[in-house]
């Protein structure tokens, strides 16, 4: 029991700890969301931690359910959470909008991808991993209104 317990806080850290260790060597170029053009129904910034916190707790929860019955699913999450770590630097730091914006699409492929494979290991799992599809995709289209109108 203290094995499968230690083995699922790191794998709540390793989610927490890839994209965390990203935002904090790109924290000095945040302040740019504030000067960009967004369109009425962009959150203000402070949602974006919050948020992003609830949905790496979320996802390691899925990800815990069904890691032991397919090798494949090891893999699919963390390439995705790279994926996911990657924009950050893509967006803010190089400002390179349309590339992150195709980015994000990329990852929402393998964000809808990873839920399909999950679901049919364990059903739970699409409702853990919905938050995550729902807000990708609206950070697409965040990230899309921002490369046309920036």
């Amino acid at each position: 029991m203290k094995k499968i317990l230690n083995k699922n806080i790191v794998i709540i850290g390793l989610t927490f700890f890839v994209p965390g260790i990203i935002a904090f060597l790109c924290k000095n170029s945040f302040s740019i969301y504030k000067l960009l053009v967004r369109p009425k129904i962009a959150p203000p910034a402070i949602v974006f931690p919050i948020a992003w916190n609830i949905l790496y707790l979320l996802m390691s929860i899925a990800y815990i359910l069904v890691k032991n019955n397919d090798e494949s699913n090891m893999k699919i999450y963390y390439f995705q959470l790279i994926l996911n770590a990657l924009w950050t630097p893509l967006f803010f730091v190089f400002k390179w909008y349309l590339f992150a914006a195709l980015e994000l699409v990329f990852l929402l492929i393998i964000v809808i991808y990873m839920t399909y494979k999950f679901y049919i290991d364990d059903k739970k799992t699409l409702y853990l991993l919905l938050p995550y599809t729902l807000w990708v995709t609206f950070a697409l289209y965040l990230n899309l209104y921002i490369s046309i109108y920036n």
